[in-house]
């Protein structure tokens, strides 16, 4: 029998492959654009076949980086704004497995819970009840209009973060008529993920999950409220530009918010502080309601356990396809850094990173110091703040692809983690221990989801209150933080 009765109604899955996988599934629903969405209150009656439609998304151009195709993903189902739903996968439903709930990547602007990328059997197997989850992108999930219309519309900017906070409240409510443990539940993203995950932790939505593990994503993605409405009202003179009036923001085509969307930049707003992702503008906000200002303290007192993590080479998914930036183009590269930081220090910067790394390759130098600043210091960060209860990773395996001028790039762990290593595309991306990689990932973040603790086998997690990284590769290996001097230099310079 393939079907699940459960509080939220009758759901029929697809069986394959010695598991039950169940698509699509509605969790909840908003009446206008830029409502906060409510958990569907009438039970369903639901065949869950297919994958719901992804929230619109606003794939910006960049000319900068046409050289990463091999890691677009255009396997998602369609678009539409009836994007809330959800993905189960489990083998059985008698039992009372972990659960694990995937918050998918994307700069908080594009993806979806159906990239080919985030296979769910592959950890369900393994004794996880995986779930995976859609919630509302870019400026129709995080886009504060309340002021810069008066009230007409009323959104704080963090729809698409309540969106996810009632994904979690629907498993709670439901997870354990698919085998699942609703009181083990651990939420896991990467990159606008990751983010997602740490602020729903800062959020102190407790009781809702036990567990978070964050994958190349601090917590410093955030707008304050100022900069939220400056930004609110570029996008409302965008739309206007295009031949709208503000009155018609509610009843436009999606098509028409995406494309005065996409023709926005962050380094719009002259602020001083300014951000590393210049199209990333749609951001949660300090509102004090969803996410308040103490949202550090609340972080960090939270009695939620955490694993948090990197890539060796962040950046170079970006930095490798930059036409303009030479080996030894140090005078671009400052100018280019100049535009994201305001410091007189840059060059000091620069030349202590040259030291660092013993090369003078000025592309591999512009790639370190925004791996630092972009990830790998919010990542120390927040690991300090959760002290005892933390674990800290460091991926390091070169990418095959471009002969190795990738380095260990953003993202480049997913593969792994989900078990599609051996499949296309991504059977190129890896060493050639890809085996090996997988069943170190998979097996530590099962571990961390069944008992707080990755350890597994012969080998023991040290906690990040010692400054201590586990080492992720063909084996697992601790090591201290490598990077603690630059991460030092960099928050001494007050760059950002």
């Amino acid at each position: 029998m393939n079907k699940v009765k459960c509080p939220s109604g009758e759901f029929e899955a697809i069986y394959k492959d010695e598991s039950y996988k169940f698509l699509g599934i509605p969790y909840a629903t908003y009446r206008d654009r830029w409502d906060e969405s409510r958990l569907l209150s009438k039970e369903i009656n639901f065949q869950a076949f297919k994958y719901g439609s992804s929230s619109p998304q606003t794939r910006f151009d960049d000319d900068n980086n046409s050289g990463y195709s091999f890691f677009l993903d255009n396997s998602l189902e369609s678009e539409s704004e009836d994007c809330l739903t959800l993905n189960i996968c489990t083998k059985s439903f008698d039992s009372s497995f972990p659960v694990m709930i995937w918050i998918h990547g994307g700069a908080l602007v594009s993806g979806g819970s159906s990239s080919m990328m985030y296979e769910l059997e592959h950890l369900a197997k393994k004794n996880i009840v995986l779930v995976s989850i859609n919630y509302r992108l870019g400026p129709l999930g995080f886009l504060k209009l309340d002021e810069v219309t008066n009230g007409s519309i009323k959104s704080s900017g963090n729809e698409g973060l309540i969106d996810q906070r009632n994904a979690i409240k629907w498993v709670k409510k439901n997870i354990a008529s698919f085998g699942g443990d609703p009181e083990n539940i651990t939420i896991f993203g990467e990159s606008a993920g990751s983010w997602s995950c740490n602020l729903q932790v800062a959020a102190g939505n407790q009781g809702l999950f036990r567990k978070a593990i964050c994958q190349s994503g601090g917590m410093d993605a955030l707008a304050s409220t100022d900069k939220a409405n400056r930004w609110a009202e570029l996008f409302v003179n965008q739309f206007k530009k295009d031949g709208f009036k503000k009155d018609e923001l509610l009843t436009c085509r999606y098509q028409d918010i995406i494309t005065s969307a996409k023709k926005l930049r962050h380094s719009q707003l002259s602020d001083g502080k300014k951000w590393i992702f210049p199209e990333v503008g749609f951001l949660p906000v300090i509102d004090n309601k969803f996410i308040k200002d103490d949202y550090l303290q609340t972080f960090a007192k939270s009695d939620i356990d955490y694993i948090a993590g990197s890539t060796l080479d962040e950046y170079k998914l970006w930095s490798t396809f930059h036409p303009k930036i030479g080996r030894n183009d140090k005078d671009y590269i400052l100018r280019r850094l100049s535009k994201m930081f305001l410091s007189e220090k840059l060059p000091e910067i620069i030349s202590l990173y040259q030291s660092f790394l013993e090369s003078s390759n000025m592309k591999d130098i512009y790639s370190a110091i925004l791996t630092d600043i972009c990830f790998g210091i919010p990542t120390h960060k927040n690991l300090q703040l959760k002290k005892s209860r933390s674990f800290g990773y460091l991926f390091a395996e070169q990418s095959e692809i471009l002969n190795g001028k990738l380095g260990c790039f953003h993202a480049s762990e997913l593969p792994y983690v989900f078990g599609v290593h051996s499949k296309k595309p991504y059977i190129k991306w890896g060493p050639k221990s890809s085996d090996d990689i997988s069943r170190n990932f998979q097996q530590s973040w099962i571990s961390f989801a069944a008992n707080s603790d990755p350890s597994f086998g012969d080998f023991k997690w040290s906690t990040y209150n010692s400054l201590k990284l586990t080492l992720i590769g063909k084996n697992l290996k601790t090591i201290t933080n490598p990077f603690l001097e630059r991460y030092e230099l960099i928050e001494k310079s007050k760059i950002f």
